[in-house]
């Protein structure tokens, strides 16, 4: 049977085979016109197959479906990439070939990338039991018109509320038109002529300058326009009124300056707690999920006010106001409020440590680049050797040719381009059975250290010799930071080549670097959170939980724990709480799966109320949705309404591991805020220079070396009171490397 799809959504591309096609509805300046896509059609203008659309959708992102995609990665990039890599996986396999901020980009959003590719497949195999039971309902008499308000407001789906006839729940000041508020608004020429207008209990929404407009101070009475910030940031310090902005961290960056000492009210940093922000640059979406009904965007609005070269900001500005007394009381009903204030006033902290940045040793990484290269040369001619020929190691398509025609290699999966996947994964099922695939992982592993760590480093440099990466502090769904441009996180901790890299990363003359970390937090938060007591008792009793785990596991004495089976004991330790399953545990430990799921079950015996807490973070999270931190952060977990099997497993486990994740973020961030408080109050020759991981740096004064290595460690372990101790290790050196 031949199918046609009707429609305007390319969405359906996926769907397009021998037998079904596409017409894609146009509008154009002349009417509407058609286009017929068939799979030829499609390899014709895209130059892909139907099956890599949903690859395309992972990158590119649809704002219209809530698919966050990558960031700054549009239709035409995204096609492009595909183009060349084949797939998502492809991409990932050959990022030493990317540049810039396309680089940055997509080694931050590696996971949302696969995210988004899973939510953009079409479902196939939807019930269709009770169909005719529900076309034969009455809509508007089953519709719980409030309920549906609410979620529907929750879903940012605004279309729905308005096909429904629905009012989208927000009272109060927010509902008041702007053309009301603008008109009482005067417009003052100095600051001077402001300031007395100011009222104590007066809201100010405020933009610096940038992007071509000039900064911005508004109130409900009165607004000004300024061009230089530092009067402005000095107010901020000195009035006791509440400032609110979006993405204040940004705004401090483009104009080169460090932050006030007094956190403001970030909208963005608000709406990323409260789940209503898309990309953490698209303001309007989070005034739009924030305010409901009462957003109006600027072509709506025929404001006397707002039409100025700076009206945009003006509008904006408006609509933070109402934003923030919304959000405010939703952080407080959810009980986010006490952790909203410490995410404000990281902020200022993370503003302060970009606009400081880190010294690089610059001779030494040439140097180090240039030893790289050598390994990477003679590694592509052991390759080419035992392949029997030069080919193109860096395309999946040359490679898998390789590996399973020339070499007769065992076949496993095949990627969404059609052709035998050479996937990380895919290649590690064929270690033992050839030496060139050793060779193919150390190859990659050096050429991505290369061209992300040594050549991406030297384009990051500023003149000063100091790299100052960006932290994204409203990107993850874990509350953990991440770093872009360059992208910190992703080098290696526990290899010696990565050690050789954090070697470059140095204390400029007359200071050293002091760093500190957890020990064993995600095993210590996950001890309180589940009350489990014989994992609460090796940490009160300050006992080798690893030696503790493999006793039970190996039915042996703690004495008589060998290296290798500690090694195990700590692999099923930090496993559990990322709800491991027995065949992922098996691959890690290169064990059969019987023996696997016999080390699991040992685990949980010695474990019980580990066990049970896990389970009941699933169940939890199936009946609201969500899942919460100790600070009561959320994390939302649409996959469980997946009918995709895998994308399901995947929501029930970050289920379980979410609550111990986001309550290990937002401890490290609570340390952060203390830290520089601390630092600065006691007027510390120190300042916080990095955050990776778990892991704190500071730049201190070789004569205060001892006083923070001290400072450090008390605040960290200081940070919350659990039902375990909290320990923290510090050591000092002049290289990050020596830190490890």
């Amino acid at each position: 049977m031949s199918v046609k799809i009707l429609t305007g959504d390319r969405d359906t591309l996926q769907l397009i085979s021998d037998n079904t096609s596409v017409v894609l509805l146009t509008t154009k300046r002349d009417g509407s016109e058609s286009e017929v896509i068939t799979p030829d059609v499609m390899m014709d203008e895209y130059n892909l197959s139907p099956s890599q659309w949903v690859d395309v959708k992972g990158l590119m992102g649809d704002a219209s479906d809530n698919i966050p995609g990558i960031r700054g990665v549009g239709q035409k990039t995204a096609i492009k990439l595909i183009q060349e890599y084949g797939s998502i996986d492809g991409v990932y396999e050959n990022l030493g070939d990317m540049k810039g901020a396309l680089l940055g980009n997509l080694t931050v959003g590696e996971e949302m990338a696969k995210l988004s590719r899973e939510l953009s497949v079409i479902c196939r195999s939807v019930p269709l039991e009770g169909v005719d039971e529900l076309l034969s309902t009455d809509i508007d008499d089953a519709m719980d018109r409030e309920a549906l308000a609410q979620l529907l407001t929750r879903l940012n789906f605004r279309s729905f509320l308005e096909r429904f006839n629905l009012t989208s729940p927000v009272t109060g000041t927010a509902r008041e038109d702007l053309k009301v508020m603008a008109d009482r608004i005067r417009v003052c020429a100095s600051i001077d002529k402001w300031l007395p207008t100011l009222a104590d209990d007066d809201t100010v929404a405020f933009m610096l300058p940038g992007n071509g407009g000039d900064g911005l101070l508004l109130t409900r009475q009165s607004c000004f326009h300024f061009s230089d910030p530092l009067p402005i940031l000095h107010l901020i310090e000195q009035c006791r009124n509440t400032f609110v902005t979006w993405d204040f961290k940004r705004q401090l960056r483009k104009n080169g300056l460090s932050s006030p000492a007094r956190a403001v009210f970030d909208v963005m940093i608000a709406s990323y707690l409260l789940n209503e922000l898309g990309r953490a640059d698209d303001i309007n979406f989070a005034l739009r999920a924030s305010l409901g009904d009462a957003y109006q965007p600027y072509e709506d609005n025929d404001l006397p006010l707002l039409k100025d070269l700076n009206a945009e900001r003006k509008r904006l500005c408006l609509l933070l106001l109402q934003s923030m007394e919304l959000q405010t009381d939703r952080l407080d009903d959810r009980g986010v409020s006490p952790l909203a204030q410490v995410e404000m006033e990281l902020v200022n902290v993370l503003a302060d440590m970009e606009h400081v940045g880190v010294l690089v040793d610059i001779e030494a990484l040439e140097t180090e680049s240039s030893s790289m290269l050598e390994e990477i040369e003679s590694l592509e001619r052991s390759i080419y050797l035992e392949a029997g020929k030069e080919f193109n190691i860096n395309s999946p398509q040359q490679l898998s040719e390789v590996l399973y025609e020339d070499l007769g290699l065992p076949t496993g999966r095949k990627s969404s381009s059609g052709q035998f996947s050479t996937a990380a994964d895919e290649l590690e099922r064929l270690r033992g059975f050839h030496p060139i695939i050793d060779s193919i992982f150390e190859y990659r592993e050096l050429t991505k250290l290369r061209g992300t760590f040594l050549e991406g480093l030297k384009k990051e440099i500023d003149s000063d010799g100091r790299i100052r990466t960006t932290y994204n502090q409203a990107l993850t769904t874990t509350g953990r930071l991440s770093s872009s441009n360059p992208n910190l996180q992703n080098i290696p901790i526990r290899t010696d080549r990565g050690k050789r890299i954090r070697e470059l990363f140095i204390a400029s003359p007359g200071y050293v670097l002091i760093g500190a970390d957890y020990s064993q937090i995600e095993l210590r938060l996950l001890a309180h959170l589940s009350g489990d007591k014989n994992l609460s008792d090796a940490f009160n009793e300050g006992r080798d939980v690893h030696r503790v785990t493999a006793s039970a596991l190996f039915g042996k004495s703690e004495q008589d724990i060998t290296a290798h089976e500690r090694s195990v004991a700590k692999t099923v330790n930090f496993s559990i709480t990322y709800g491991i399953s027995d065949f992922g545990l098996s691959r890690d430990l290169g064990i059969p799966i019987s023996h696997a799921r016999r080390l699991i079950n040992r685990y949980h015996d010695k474990y019980p109320q580990v066990d049970a807490w896990l389970n009941l973070q699933g169940e939890v999270a199936k009946e609201q949705g969500y899942v919460e931190t100790l600070f009561h952060r959320r994390r939302y977990l649409p996959e469980l309404q997946s009918q995709n099997r895998n994308l399901y497993n995947f929501g029930i486990r970050a289920a379980m591991n979410a609550p111990v994740q986001g309550t290990a973020a937002d401890l490290i961030k609570i340390a952060m805020v203390n830290v520089s408080r601390l630092l600065k109050n006691n007027k510390i020759e120190a300042r916080l220079i990095l955050q990776v991981h778990d892991e704190l740096i500071i730049e201190a004064s070789e004569k205060d070396k001892d006083c923070v290595i001290s400072l450090l460690r008390e605040v960290m372990e200081q940070a919350m009171e659990l039902s375990v101790p909290l320990i923290a290790d510090a050591k000092a050196g002049y290289t990050w490397g020596e830190l490890s």
